[in-house]
């Protein structure tokens, strides 16, 4: 059967919906059409801090606070309980000894004030306060950032797919685009396995499988090389929800290692340098296990291993690390919406982009996250 719409949003994640329901209330039509199922990708297999904290240039910062502008206003929309909000801040720390060292987190104190963005200086004697159950070591001294906080994104994007309906727009499950209907520079819309949409407007949000599907929208043979993959792995050790109150970065440099509480109270945690050992992810899992025992006390590390599940999702990378939003080059009605951050850059990428689609003047806050800066052929 043939479907029409005002717009077609590829991708299922929380990017392509929070775009679908910003168009959607505006009061264009909009179908989400997904390869496989809602929240199915990246958006469930992601750390999911919310935070501009670990983005220190300028204009991505600024584009993070949007995104966490946005999120607490979806929160105080629907409430924490329905949409899987949690902000409980952030805590980074370092010693005397670490490999994030106390001058490293001086500077990331000064920086993050020079942008304005909240955050204290935490004493020894606070660090045990705020984190009882983590072994800090003497001269420890800790920063506290208290916007941040964590998502259960699968439950945000169910949600906001029951509103995209409520709304009168559709998602269309195992449904992958297959090809597109016309040719560049003006396309008429989709072919996918459930049948043709025909559209005004197209978004390409699909993660890594961005850069294939706008080929096909191009019709170029080769697969586009803007987009990349990031493999990461995610342990969880189950019923260790309550060793943390917030999300933690301990001192290990540049293999960060990151912790916070998870849904059904787990602890969930991921490493720069477990991601590179997934070639064999029995060593992964045991590394984060035993950098879980070295920082929390009284812990077995046999024990830790056999309450362990693991997970590895592949994040889309941008080439430069950066966003990519807006018009296809050599497409007047393709937008591209791909970036690594996408749990908190949601928010901000739907609402900017859909003000585009909808005619509204552009926003200065995607001026550098253009996709035009690459050659997409």
């Amino acid at each position: 059967m043939t479907e029409r719409t005002d717009c077609v949003v590829i991708g299922a994640g929380l990017i392509g919906l929070a775009i679908a329901h910003a168009l959607s209330g505006r009061g264009t039509s909009c179908r989400v059409i997904e390869r496989g199922r809602i929240a199915g990708g990246t958006t469930s297999t992601t750390f999911a801090w919310l935070n501009a904290t670990s983005k220190l240039q300028e204009d991505y910062h600024r584009l993070n606070v949007a995104g966490m502008e946005g999120h607490r206003s979806w929160a105080s929309r629907w409430g924490s309980d329905v949409t899987g909000h949690r902000q409980t801040g952030c805590l980074m720390w370092a010693g005397p000894d670490t490999a994030t060292t106390l001058d490293d987190l001086e500077r990331i104190f000064d920086h993050l004030s020079c942008l304005d963005y909240p955050c204290s200086r935490v004493g020894g004697p606070e660090l045990a306060d705020l984190e009882p159950r983590i072994s800090f070591g003497h001269g420890a001294e800790g920063l506290l950032m208290p916007l941040d906080g964590w998502l259960d994104a699968p439950r945000l994007a169910r949600h906001l797919a029951e509103d995209i309906v409520r709304q009168g727009g559709a998602i269309h499950e195992e449904a992958p685009v297959t090809g597109f209907l016309g040719t560049a520079p003006l396309l008429a819309g989709v072919v996918t396995a459930d049948g043709p949409v025909h559209a005004e407007t197209i978004v390409i949000a699909a993660g890594t499988g961005t850069g294939d599907i706008a080929a096909m929208a191009l019709r170029s043979r080769e697969a586009l090389r803007p987009v990349g993959s990031d493999p990461g792995l995610l342990v969880e050790i189950a019923g260790a929800g309550a060793w943390l109150n917030r999300v933690v970065c301990f001192p290990e440099g540049d293999d960060e290692l990151h912790m916070r509480p998870n849904v059904g109270g787990g602890l969930l945690m991921g490493a720069d340098a477990s991601d590179r050992m997934l070639s064999d992810e029995v060593r992964a899992r045991r590394h984060l296990a035993a950098r879980a025992q070295h920082y929390f006390a009284r812990l077995d590390a046999a024990d830790v291993m056999a309450r362990t599940t693991a997970r590895v999702g592949h994040r889309p990378m941008p080439a430069d690390g950066r966003s990519i939003v807006g018009l296809l080059p050599g497409c007047d009605n393709v937008f591209v919406a791909v970036t690594h951050s996408g749990v908190t850059l949601a928010p901000a990428i739907g609402a900017l982009l859909a003000d585009e689609i909808t005619g509204r003047p552009a926003s200065p806050l995607l001026q550098e996250f253009r996709p035009d800066r690459f050659a997409w052929t």
